[in-house]
């Protein structure tokens, strides 16, 4: 529900950010930022800038700063050196009076970082300065609500990095620290000893980064002392966000009328925000057609026959679902003879008859199984019981429960299918979507057999040239239909064309058709499990998707700045 809203706000944001690029002649490419944290809470950050300036005299940097917050060692540099730092900032000065110069400009809010752009064209600016008392020592933890990026600036950045770490070396991890982010699409987690934030689409006007971190007691000693507790301060940071309880009810039930007022107001505006966040959507799948075409038909089993390998890579490139192989992987135990359909009928309401379907675990064929087939039968044990029926409230209940153990089953598969593709050297790199730029040579093989494959299915019974090569091997293709999701169209198409194993094509209908229900219900509820898992981690401060309403109280940073 989050990404659905978030989503919305990113197009409605977008909308009136498209025409931008045209007329602003300033622009921040990318903005990491550092920040030590020294022991009395004060903390060094470094900020580097990267981009195009070609107007304006100065660039700044409004800080919401109160008494506390004194700032000390201001320097800036850029690809030609030092600046000189002088004592009174002036914002009138000419471009000239502000060329490879920096200082403090006082303001009713704090003050601004300010420092002149010196030399138009492209730019790498360093800022380097120290704030004293920015972490403070609360009642039951030490922490602080810090913007690191401010909100209506009018150069916005377009990535932007932030790490924290402590100066003494200590690591920063989740069984010390909390951590939540505001403002932004991006994450915030814990890496390598450190907290890393980062955004995941371009900084608009209304987005700002504020990190709201907190501390256990004992790792640093803050000279700033606060009589509240750092419950309070995270509450008035929630207030406006999706990581309480609350917020996320209400989000929900608030989403019908998010989305109809702005239908009501902007139904032509947000549709063309749409038309162009899919644009590139629909470009990948015209390439991918185009190579398809180029390719043609591909008639036997693909990616020599290593059903991992073609649901890795058709996840790279769109062409297999997140968790199909787990149709497949029940599918074939099905055939192994582990699982057997069996139908009851129960007499219900006014007499009325219901037929269901299950499948009765029929023992393991440990002769015919390879490693995927023992532990998804292993874990299907599980879900049974005692009587080794799996009914669907009792895989409802288990996939909710024991949602970890189906995601390793389909990380263990995608896995497998990697370690091919990295033997036959497939991709130059790795990178979710992948692009046909990433494949080598050997990789455009592997993938025109996938989608040659998956269009020779999808065009069966439009194709001549069949024949007995099929036969053989028609289970292995309606299993590969099945990864593709196209299996029941395909099979009947083979109904129609081979007649004489219509029967058979029959029952292996059935069997797919159980066997993709029940992975339906299995991954519906592992996903339902897993994103409840990741809301209540993040909420907690473990780290994950970054809220963009809330972060209320911060201090650090302000609101607007950029170029001037």
């Amino acid at each position: 529900m989050r990404k659905k809203i978030s989503g919305l706000i990113l197009c409605f944001a977008l909308l009136f950010a498209l025409p931008l690029p045209a007329f602003a002649a300033n622009q921040v490419n990318t903005m990491d930022i550092q920040a030590v944290i020294y022991e009395d809470g004060s903390m060094y950050i470094t900020q580097v800038w990267t981009g195009s300036f070609d107007e304006g005299t100065e660039s700044y940097i409004p800080m919401n700063a109160p008494d506390y917050l004194t700032i000390s060692q201001l320097t800036v540099s850029d690809q030609n050196g030092s600046y000189e730092t002088v004592p009174d900032w002036n914002i009138d000065w000419s471009f000239e009076e502000k060329a490879r110069k920096c200082g403090i400009s006082e303001t009713d809010t704090g003050y601004e970082i300010c420092f002149g752009i010196s030399e138009y064209g492209q730019n790498r600016y360093v800022i380097e300065y120290k704030l004293d008392n920015v972490v403070g020592a609360y009642s039951d933890r030490d922490g602080v609500n810090f913007r690191f990026a401010n909100d209506g600036m009018n150069t916005t950045p377009t990535d932007v990095t932030v790490e924290i770490r402590l100066a003494d070396g200590t690591p920063i991890t989740d069984e010390t620290a909390d951590i939540w982010g505001f403002g932004y699409n991006g994450q915030v987690e814990f890496l390598d000893g450190a907290i890393l934030a980062y955004t995941e689409s371009p900084i608009r006007s209304e987005n700002h980064v504020t990190l709201l971190f907190s501390l256990e007691k004992g790792v640093l000693s803050p000279a700033r002392q606060e009589p509240d507790s750092f419950e309070s301060l995270k509450q008035t940071a929630f207030q406006g966000s999706d990581y309480d309880d609350f917020g996320a009810k209400q989000e929900e039930g608030t989403v019908f009328e998010l989305v109809l007022g702005m239908v009501i107001l902007f139904g032509t505006p947000i549709a063309l925000a749409a038309f162009f966040l899919g644009r590139s959507k629909k470009l990948r799948r015209r390439k991918l057609n185009r190579f398809a075409d180029r390719f043609g038909y591909f008639r036997d089993v693909p990616n020599s026959g290593n059903l991992s390998a073609t649901y890795a890579l058709g996840r790279l490139f769109d062409v297999c679902e997140d968790g199909s192989i787990l149709a497949t992987g029940m599918l074939r135990l099905i055939q192994l003879g582990c699982l057997s359909s069996m139908e009851t009928q129960e007499v219900g309401f006014m007499g009325k008859t219901k037929e269901t379907v299950s499948l009765r675990l029929m023992g393991s064929q440990h002769s015919q199984m390879n490693e995927y087939d023992e532990y998804l039968y292993t874990v299907l044990e599980g879900a049974a019981g005692a009587d080794g029926i799996l009914q669907a409230k009792e895989l409802e209940r288990f996939a909710s429960q024991n949602d970890k153990l189906l995601r390793t089953y389909i990380q263990k598969c995608d896995s497998a299918g990697r370690a091919y593709l990295n033997q036959k050297h497939c991709l130059k790199r790795w990178h979710m979507p992948a692009g046909l730029t990433d494949l080598t040579p050997a990789g455009e093989q592997e993938l025109g057999e996938l989608v040659g494959l998956k269009r020779y299915l999808a065009d069966f019974s439009l194709i001549a040239e069949r024949g007995v090569k099929e036969m053989p091997i028609w289970r292995e293709l309606l299993t590969y239909a099945m990864l593709f999701g196209i299996a029941d169209q395909v099979a009947e198409q083979m109904k129609a064309l081979y007649p004489q194993i219509s029967a058979e094509l029959a029952d292996y209908s059935r069997s797919m058709v159980t066997a993709y229900s029940y992975h339906h219900l299995l991954y519906r509820n592992m996903k339902a499990a897993e994103e409840q898992r990741e809301q209540e981690k993040r909420s907690g401060g473990g780290g994950g998707f970054a809220s963009l309403g809330g972060g209320g109280g911060s201090i650090g940073g302000g609101s607007g700045g950029g170029t001037r």
